[in-house]
């Protein structure tokens, strides 16, 4: 019998991507910026202004007899 065990939690934050470029170096710079600057916001900012945090979490199935991970394919269905 598999259990579904949590493995790993964190958040995830969507950030406006620019849409000037297609060169991955200056996609990773814009992106540094906005996340200092949200940063920042968030740091200084005392308004109720509304932003998007996701919490992700990661689980495995593990055979509770055993300890054998089960593998799976992007979907959950079992490979």
């Amino acid at each position: 019998m598999f259990k579904k065990i949590l493995v790993d939690l964190h958040a995830e934050i969507d950030l406006p991507r620019p849409r000037w470029t297609r060169d991955i170096g200056e996609i990773a710079t814009e992106l540094e910026y906005e996340a200092k600057y949200l940063t920042e916001f968030i740091r200084d900012h005392r308004s109720r202004d509304s932003y998007c945090i996701n919490i992700v979490r990661e689980y495995k199935s593990i055979c509770e007899f055993c300890s054998y991970e089960e593998e799976r394919d992007v979907d959950g269905t079992p490979v």
